[in-house]
């Protein structure tokens, strides 16, 4: 059993000899790798080249939509409400002319008629003033002439009593009907002078008259509210059989399809728009408004540019107009039409700048700088900055068509280091 045992070791140490040897000489006569020099061909990056484009610049603000014309409705006069139009409501549209509110007219009718009788009578006045006036010429023309008669009858009978021929007392009468015929032409010629400030008291009655019965038919007319203009009812404050006193309140209208936008925008802004103060009013604007699915847009034009800055924010406010054709879809089309009270986005087409090189806003760094590849290099290059927007930036100077801008992040970026560019791997 023991020499059984000892030539079982014996044989597996013999094994492991064998093994290990063979294992040697194995690792020595493997091939041996040669030795190569890392050589490094730089950092893989991405690019993009540039090309230089004709831009607008476009002047982006916030506002708010207004009415350009805008209502307060009130009664002109007093009286019941007797009919409302049946589109006076809050929300309604109606057409120019059309009435919104009809106060009983009954009085003011009877005013007319009044009014109608005192022209009337005025003009009768002075028709009979004008009667008067024939009458007092006719009367003074027989008054002299009766004058004459009677100073020719004392004459003559003055003669006859110098020479003892007639008594003194037919002397004496015919002085007194002298008298009395002076004394009767006397007061037609009264007569007839006070006929100029009667005339103009009768012609002053007649335009009082006159005036009364315009007031009338003024009044008469404002028994009916009616539309200036196409419009939308915003406040409706009135029911029929109510009383109304003068100035009260009825509602409130604006006028259809005709926007004011008021945008305050950067001075530096009217840098954008063309150099000719003229041709500022008229520029085309886009008006969006983002809170609904589709957005909506309309187009605008700047109508002027107010003389003082706001001092509050510095900016200067622009306002910019918006109309509507009546009668267009978006007209009748409630969630599409523009409405009071929206916020929108204002895009103003200012003048084109050429040769501008447009990169996201990322890609140029903080010190104004862009990372170039050139010759498999970077390069850092300073470049002039026209314009910075949220997501991209507008570059004047410092670039030409055909460099290559590298888009891939380089965190430690050393002017001249090596660079693959991805489209050569």
């Amino acid at each position: 059993m023991k020499k059984g045992a000892l030539f079982k070791t014996v044989r597996v140490l013999v094994v492991l000899l064998v093994s290990v040897a063979v294992a040697f000489l194995l690792v020595q006569l493997r091939p041996r790798a040669e030795k190569q020099e890392r050589v490094s061909n730089g950092r893989l990056v991405e690019v993009v080249a540039t090309r230089s484009e004709s831009l607008p610049m476009v002047v982006e603000a916030y506002g708010t939509v207004a009415p350009r014309e805008a209502l307060k409705i009130v009664a002109q006069v007093r009286g019941e409400v007797v009919a409302l139009h049946p589109d006076f409501i809050e929300g309604g549209f109606v057409r120019s002319g059309e009435v919104l509110v009809t106060i009983d007219p009954q009085d003011y009718e009877l005013a007319v008629r009044r009014a109608t009788v005192g022209i009337r009578q005025a003009q009768a006045d002075l028709e009979r003033l004008d009667q008067d006036v024939l009458n007092l010429n006719e009367s003074l023309e027989l008054a002299k002439a009766d004058v004459k008669l009677a100073l020719a009858e004392v004459k003559r009978l003055k003669k006859l009593a110098g020479k003892g021929m007639t008594a003194q007392s037919v002397l004496d009468k015919a002085d007194r009907q002298y008298l009395t015929s002076r004394e009767r032409l006397q007061t037609l010629e009264n007569q007839l002078a006070l006929i100029g400030p009667n005339r103009i008291r009768l012609q002053s009655q007649l335009e009082m008259a006159r005036v009364a019965w315009e007031q009338a038919k003024l009044d008469l007319e404002r028994c009916r509210i009616e539309t200036p203009y196409e419009a939308w009812v915003t406040q409706k404050s009135v029911e029929t059989g109510r009383y109304l006193s003068m100035g009260q309140p009825v509602g409130s209208i604006y006028r259809a399809g005709a926007f004011d936008i008021e945008i305050k925008i950067p001075v530096g802004d009217l840098t954008w728009f063309p150099d000719e103060t003229a041709s500022k009013n008229g520029l085309k604007a886009e008006v969006r408004f983002s809170e609904t699915e589709p957005h909506r847009t309309w187009n605008g034009k700047v109508a002027r540019i107010k003389a003082a800055l706001d001092q509050t924010t510095r900016t200067l406010p622009v306002v910019v107009q918006v109309d509507e054709p009546i009668g267009s879809s978006s007209m009748t089309n409630s969630a599409g039409r523009m409405k009071p009270g929206m916020f929108v986005t204002v895009r103003i087409q200012g003048r084109q700048v050429d040769h501008v090189h447009r990169l996201q806003r990322h890609l140029v760094h903080d010190d104004d700088t862009v990372y170039l590849a050139v010759d498999n290099r970077l390069e850092i290059r300073p470049v002039t900055v026209l314009r910075r927007f949220k997501t991209e930036v507008l570059i004047s100077e410092g670039l030409a068509d055909g460099d290559k801008v590298v888009t891939t992040p380089i965190s430690d970026a050393v002017s001249g280091m090596k660079m693959r560019l991805k489209t050569e791997d």
